[in-house]
């Protein structure tokens, strides 16, 4: 292969830098190792960059996410419908462990590389935990309910409660976490909330399922919302590293700006849920742990943009 970019730990510590990110920040990155070309040493070089650039200070965050242990009721292929209905299937999963459970292939290599690392935090939600090093990880992943699993009371939470700042590393807006606190927050048409299954440890190896009132999330529109925010002149740096598009964002008027946006655009009322629901109903009043916290924040008093 020939005209690809070659990044250097330094370079990637000089583009963050760039972007405004400095010692001493708490900062979620999302990555796309890829996106950048050949970087010298893989995904260690990222994180050494990354490391580098917020200092022993600093606090980085990255979603640790876990799907593979999600019930074999939301299995969609086809051929695996025979053993999705067989209960000893769902009992063999193993049971969440939030030292030792890897972080999911989908999510990427720098969130496993994360994980693994000494003085790494891991919240303890059996799909969606966050990983942290630095020295607010403990109070970002102290508590991370099962039900409601991406709202205020959780990892997301205590990131805008603390100013975080969104990293965007040649990641897409659709894979933005930090958007899902808007659609707690935020009472759009077709919101719905159901049962989810999740699992837990019998006490005896084996794991048993239990399921708690969850809300439908949805990413499919988060690259408009994105680019509207952009758009909007809200407060953002990018710059290019390599051949990567990274973006920084401040946490708070972005998810200020999600909360208006969905109310006067999503509409998802004809929407039909995924497999592996129970119960679903309309949700399209606030849902409990929605509430963004230390910024007192409350959407439905805030001007809603066209």
């Amino acid at each position: 292969m020939t005209g690809r970019h070659v990044v250097t730990r330094s370079a990637l510590a000089e583009g963050l830098a760039g972007l405004g990110v400095r010692p001493g920040a708490l900062v979620v990155a999302h990555t796309s190792l890829s996106s950048f070309g050949y970087v010298v040493g893989g995904a260690h070089g990222v994180l050494l960059a990354l490391r580098d650039t917020v200092g022993p200070r600093g606090t980085l965050v990255m979603p640790a996410f876990t799907p593979q242990l999600c019930h074999p009721r939301t299995w969609r292929a086809p051929d695996l419908a025979r053993a999705a209905a067989d209960p000893d299937t769902a009992a063999q999963i193993p049971p969440f462990d939030p030292r030792r459970t890897p972080v999911a292939r989908t999510m990427g290599v720098l969130p496993e590389l994360l994980r693994t690392q000494p003085g790494t935090r891991r919240s303890g939600h059996p799909h969606v935990s966050f990983a942290a090093q630095g020295p607010l990880a403990g109070r970002v992943v102290r508590e991370h309910p099962a039900a409601w699993r991406l709202a205020a009371h959780g990892p997301l939470g205590r990131l805008w409660d603390l100013d975080a700042v969104v990293l965007l590393l040649g990641a897409p807006w659709e894979k933005c976490t930090a958007l899902h606190l808007a659609e707690y927050a935020t009472a759009y048409p077709g919101r719905r909330a159901g049962l989810w299954a999740v699992p837990e440890p019998d006490g005896h190896g084996g794991t048993r399922w239990r399921e708690v009132p969850e809300l439908l999330v949805w990413e499919g529109d988060f690259e408009a919302i994105g680019a509207a925010y952009e758009a909007s002149g809200g407060p953002i740096a990018t710059a290019r590293v390599g051949s990567a598009l990274c973006r920084a964002v401040p946490l708070r008027p972005l998810v200020r700006f999600a909360c208006r946006w969905l109310a006067a655009h999503r509409d998802l009322s004809r929407g039909v849920p995924p497999p592996g629901w129970r119960d679903v109903v309309d949700a399209e009043s606030p849902v409990p742990a929605g509430r963004l916290g230390a910024a007192h924040f409350d959407p439905a008093t805030e001007e809603r943009t066209p």
